[in-house]
Order: structure tokens, then C-alpha cells, then sequence
């Protein structure tokens, strides 16, 4: 990034932040090693909860993690990173209170605090000015498809939640409010695409490995603990992200207009 020294400098300390953020996210908090129980790549000496472990995987990993590389290599086009991570921050918020569970708050307000010091560190960019969104009606459909699959799945896991059942635990945390959260970070973030071009090819990274892995979890292994049960939910899911994959094309992937701006 060409620039004064000063600004080449906080632009170096945001990236490198927010790369440590996503070695945070993927290894400390366990996002990639709970995406690698789905294909077996742990310790076969214990029966894992793949369901449960896909969903926690699949918010550290996506959504968050995702989010922090993106800050890193796009700092001078952070905002759809930034909305990724309100929304992540969001739905754990959620899953605090509708899973009578307080752990997903210190989550929640780690997420938050880790953007505004990404937001401060690179010059406290203004937010971009949207005039009346245009709503692209091939996602919004395609969203709304997607209530009536994870509202379900968010009612189910907060309900275990509430009643105290034990599922797993990861850093003091236990997954099945986070797994209400990420069925509410998927349909929130399938909102926004459909609502903010400039966020689509973000989102769309989060959205549909998450829904298809979370998918793939439950044709896997429908009788463990985070599961429907279901084959027709496992299947509609699947679909559902690659669906959203296929029509939420970003603009620059398939005009003459160039991608986020880098470094």
C-alpha cells in the first residue's frame, strides 16, 4: 500500500493482528480441528460429536477466521469483513440469551472488541455510504428458503442448551448455544448478501461451506449428538449452500470491475 510511513505502518500491525486473530480462531479456539472430525483426521480413539463439532468449526473457521484474513488481505476494503463479524458477534449474542448460557457472551465481546481494534488500527475507515439497498431477489429467495431449514436447527440446539445437557466443551465453552449461532449467523448473513453487493464475495465464503460441512455432518453421522436425524434436512441444507453459492456472483468475478482493492 503506497502511502506516509505512519499509515504503511498501522496498516502492517492491522494485518498482522488480524492474522494472529485467525490463528486464534482456527487453532486455539479449535475451528479447524473440529472441521477436521468429518473426515476422521483426529483421534479415532474417541467417538466425536461430528454434528456439534461441524457447527462450532464452521463459525471459527468461516466466519470468523474467515473474516480476519479477509481484514488482512483487503485492509483497505475491511467493511465486509467487519458486517461478517457483527454478524458472528451477533448471533452469539443471541445464543446467550435464548440459550440461557452466558459463555457465548465472552465470545461475543472478544468478536467485537477484536474489530474495533482492526477498525482503529487502520484509520478508523468510515463506513460506506449505501443509499436504499437493491435487493437481489435470486439470494433474497434463496434466503428465505433457508428459514424453514435453520430456524429448526437454532430451536433445537438452544433448547438443549437451556436444559443443561452436555455436549461438548471447547475452552470452557459449550457448543450447543454456538450451534444456535451459527444457524443464526447463516441466515443473517444470507440476509446481507442479499441486500450489499460489495459484502457478497465475503459472505458467500462463510455461507456455503459452512451450510454444505454442517450438511455433510448430518448425512455422515445422523445418530450423534448435533444432528436432526433427519435426511431430508441434511440434504436440503447441502443444497441450500451450494445454491446460494451458485447465485451469489460478485460483480467483479464476472464483468470488467476489479476486486477489492489490496495492499
Amino acid at each position: 500500500m503506497a502511502g506516509p510511513p505512519d499509515v504503511r505502518s498501522r496498516v502492517t500491525a492491522a494485518r498482522s493482528v488480524a492474522v494472529l486473530l485467525a490463528l486464534v480462531a482456527l487453532f486455539i479456539m479449535m475451528g479447524l480441528i473440529d472441521l477436521l472430525t468429518l473426515p476422521g483426521w483426529v483421534d479415532q480413539r474417541y467417538e466425536w460429536e461430528v454434528p456439534l463439532e461441524a457447527s462450532w468449526g464452521a463459525l471459527f473457521t468461516f466466519f470468523l477466521a474467515g473474516g480476519y484474513v479477509w481484514v488482512a488481505l483487503f485492509p483497505r476494503a475491511p467493511w465486509p469483513a467487519f458486517v461478517q463479524l457483527a454478524i458472528s458477534a451477533s448471533a452469539l449474542l443471541v445464543s446467550a440469551g435464548a440459550g440461557a448460557d452466558p459463555r457465548p457472551l465472552v465470545v461475543a465481546l472478544g468478536v467485537v472488541g477484536s474489530g474495533l481494534v482492526l477498525w482503529l488500527l487502520l484509520g478508523r475507515p468510515a463506513a460506506p455510504r449505501l443509499a436504499r439497498p437493491a435487493v437481489a431477489w435470486a439470494p433474497m429467495t434463496v434466503a428465505l428458503l433457508g428459514f424453514p431449514l435453520w430456524l429448526p436447527y437454532a430451536l433445537e440446539a438452544l433448547a438443549r442448551s437451556r436444559s443443561g445437557e452436555l455436549g461438548t466443551i471447547t475452552q470452557g465453552i459449550e457448543h450447543w448455544p454456538v450451534q444456535g449461532a451459527v444457524a443464526v449467523a447463516l441466515l443473517l448473513a444470507s440476509l446481507a448478501v442479499s441486500l450489499w453487493e460489495d459484502a457478497r464475495p465475503l459472505l458467500r465464503l462463510a455461507i456455503a461451506p459452512s451450510a454444505v460441512y454442517i450438511g455433510m455432518a448430518e448425512l455422515a453421522h445422523p445418530d450423534r449428538a448435533g444432528a436432526m436425524g433427519s435426511l431430508p434436512w441434511g440434504v436440503g441444507v447441502t443444497l441450500w449452500g451450494l445454491l446460494l453459492a451458485l447465485v451469489v456472483v460478485p460483480r467483479s468475478r464476472t464483468g470488467n470491475g476489479a476486486g477489492p482493492a489490496d495492499a
